[in-house]
């Protein structure tokens, strides 16, 4: 933790390169953003212009029922004859105008259009008419740019940002009135050290622009703020250029803005595909963290056809297709309005069109069972940008921990923002990941949840720090925990283990063993009462020699965690990391005792629950006239490293749903299947039988 809180320059880079964790203000009314349900992109090529083919992408468009489309219109590289000199055209544009010709061809086809826009780069002929508008290493040097090494790197505070892009946007607006904007690479590409950003950060904080080696924390934090507010002042300017020619026109930044006064109709996730260690059921994650900031406002999953890692960019070559299908079908359950984004207007490598079409077309067919307009899970996992910020590899272990639980526990979850712990009001429970950064005004609200009957399941050094990364002498929701901050905090812990002490719900699944293993980290606390909790702590002991491997005191009165009643609500504590410890080792008595501390907590039934063989991602959505409970099949060997290489499926379920009050089921279908689907009513609850899931099934309740 220490070690994490001095790196703090990256640290602010954190709050820099995540604008959607920002609150999104919601526009007044519903725009047309919220009818358009399909989207696609293509992302010209400089030698595009030479090949593109506009009548096999109209096709396409018209072919997957899309209704809405993006195409790069300008910035760095131009696909219309601009007539701004300095704004750089494609190298092959000749006398055509690319972009021009799809938007004519999308306007006849009644879709909706976004220009894409992309200005973090600058041509030669650019940087000599305005060197300054480079962006600069700590040196002072010019960047070059990384890829293309006939371009610079543009500063994000510069002149290109701040006056030519004001005047391509509206160009672009003047001449082909799209209904928006989308910016790609808007924000800049990390820390610029020019003598414009050095002078304005100057005038405005009075100190030196950090070094990358900075240990100020003073600085460090007046650079994050100072650079908020320059990306605010950016986006407010280039969406006012938007809309001084077109009304209602805007501009949306790539992922929306972390800012609460944006008002921006629609968001979009640039997740496009997997690659490393990155499970399956991340995109539903993606859709989940942003709605829990940006609400009912639209939000489109980009996904591409290409390989993609963090080291390497394949975009000629397609993905396999069951891997493309089970990305964008695991964000589709979750919220996500598809968004292909195909690079390169030439398709060299046709083998995704079937699966794209397939995907597209399943959608169009089963539309109104994905406008949503509530999503029925009781179980929120907070989501705390601060947190991640002051303790990155810690808190996202936790919270990957608890995500991969919550899937295999078969418990619908959602994602509340920290900043908008209001919004919690809905849900029944409550889960802090390892969430140590929190203000006292946070704690509070998270007091009077539990008091007025919600519940709360908490792990590691939840409340320990304050919103600003300094450290409490005691958490700060200690009386919500039943204990105190003790100190010190053990880690690595290599050998500990956990005693099974009395009968308790938490304890179910693993109740024939005296012991299981315990946790890397553990954190010494000290109980306000004398109450045997249900677990205790067996202290680490040597695991070598083998001839030491000796347990010396198995049944100490050491909690491992705090299960209690506060208020009218329950609350569970383990003093310990025991989500970023399942997330390593994915020990399955981990996994009991995580699902049963929200079972036990939650102390009523699931509004969804599925029981048949293999791992399911499941999500409970409500439409104007009716349920849908999606299934998303996640049994498979490359679940969590992908790609996909086929698609196995898994069942047969039983699928129970809880009703909402007054809600009258009429008919009941599965989407996938295409079928009737065999259901009965008990109570205020409908049990439907699933035979099989292939890859998305999707129980759909018709109501009278």
């Amino acid at each position: 933790m220490e070690t994490t809180r001095r790196d703090t320059l990256k640290l602010a880079a954190v709050l820099a390169a995540t604008p959607w964790t920002g609150a999104i203000a919601m526009p007044d009314a519903p725009s047309w953003t919220h009818g358009v349900m399909r989207w696609m992109q293509v992302a010209f090529t400089e030698d595009n212009p030479q090949n593109a083919d506009t009548d096999f992408w109209l096709a396409l468009f018209r072919k997957c029922h899309a209704e809405g489309v993006c195409l790069s219109a300008g910035g760095s590289i131009a696909f219309y004859p601009s007539r701004l000199p300095l704004q750089h055209r494609a190298k092959y544009l000749g006398d055509r105008d690319l972009f021009g010709e799809m938007v004519k061809g999308c306007r006849a086809l009644g879709l909706r259009i976004i220009a894409r826009v992309d200005p973090h780069a600058m041509a030669e002929e650019v940087f000599a008419a305005h060197p300054e508008w480079a962006a600069c290493t700590e040196d002072g040097k010019p960047r070059r740019h990384w890829a293309a090494k006939d371009m610079y790197v543009t500063c994000q505070n510069g002149g290109f940002m701040f006056e030519l892009m004001p005047q391509i946007l509206a160009e672009i607006t003047e001449r082909y009135a799209p209904d928006g904007f989308f910016g790609n690479r808007w924000n800049g590409s990390g820390m610029c050290w020019c003598a414009n950003c050095r002078a304005q950060f100057k005038a405005a904080t009075g100190f030196d622009l950090p070094r990358s080696n900075e240990t100020n924390e003073e600085v460090i934090r007046a650079y994050a703020a100072w650079d908020k507010d320059r990306r605010w002042a950016q986006y407010t300017l280039w969406n006012d250029a938007v809309k001084k020619v077109k009304p209602d026109g805007f501009f949306a930044p790539n992922y929306g803005m972390n800012d609460p006064r944006a008002e921006i109709p629609m968001v979009t996730i640039d997740r496009q595909g997997r690659n490393g260690l990155t499970p399956l059921w991340t995109n539903g994650k993606y859709a989940k963290q942003a709605r829990s900031v940006i609400g009912d406002t639209p939000v489109a999953g980009l996904f591409s056809i290409g390989v993609e890692d963090e080291a390497y960019r394949f975009k000629d070559s397609a993905q396999a297709g069951p891997e493309i299908a089970a990305w964008v079908h695991a964000g589709m359950a979750q919220g996500f309005r598809p968004w292909l984004c195909k690079f390169n207007a030439k398709v060299i490598d046709p083998r995704w069109i079937p699966t794209v079409e397939a995907l597209y077309d399943w959608h169009w067919r089963n539309a109104k069972y994905f406008r949503n307009t509530e999503n029925l899970a009781r179980v929120a996992v907070v989501q705390s940008l601060q947190s991640q910020t002051l303790a990155k590899a810690a808190y996202g272990a936790a919270q990957n921990g608890w995500c991969q639980a919550l899937v295999e526990a078969r418990i619908p979850y959602e994602f509340v923002d920290d900043r908008l712990l209001a919004k919690a009001a809905r849900f029944r429970v409550l889960v802090l990941p390892d969430v140590p950064a929190l203000s006292d005004k946070q704690c509070a609200e998270i007091r009077a949840f539990v008091r007025r009957g919600g519940r709360v399941v908490a792990t590691g050094q939840t409340s320990l720090y304050d919103e600003a990364g300094r450290r409490r002498t005691n958490f700060a929701l200690a009386d919500l925990f039943g204990c105190d901050f003790a100190g010190p905090i053990d880690e690595p812990v290599k050998n500990s283990y956990l005693t099974l002490r009395r009968p308790h719900p938490l304890l179910a699944g693993i109740e024939g063993t005296p012991r299981v293993v315990a946790t890397s980290q553990q954190i010494h606390v000290r109980p306000h009462d004398k109450q045997l909790q249900p677990l205790t702590l067996v202290p680490s002991y040597p695991d070598l020699p083998m001839e030491r491997l000796v347990m010396t005191d198995p049944e100490t009165t050491i909690p491992a965690v705090f299960c209690r009643s506060f208020g009218k609500g329950r609350v569970v504590y383990f003093p310990s990391n025991l989500d970023a410890t399942f997330w390593d080792l994915l020990v399955g008595d981990h996994l009991m005792l995580l699902k049963n501390a929200v079972e036990w907590a939650a102390d009523e039934p699931a509004p969804l629950t599925v029981s048949g063989p293999g791992v399911v991602d499941l999500a409970y959505w409500r439409q104007e006239k009716s349920l849908a409970a999606h299934l998303v099949n996640l049994t498979n060997p490359m679940m969590l490293k992908g790609p996909l290489r086929e698609i196995l499926p898994a069942g047969p379920f039983e699928v129970s749903l809880r009703l909402p009050p007054g809600a009258e089921p009429r008919a009941v279908s599965l989407l996938e299947s295409g079928t009737p689907a065999a259901y009965r009513r008990d109570g205020d609850r409908l049990i439907v039988a699933v035979p099989r899931v292939a890859l998305h099934e999707v129980v759909a309740v018709e109501l009278g």
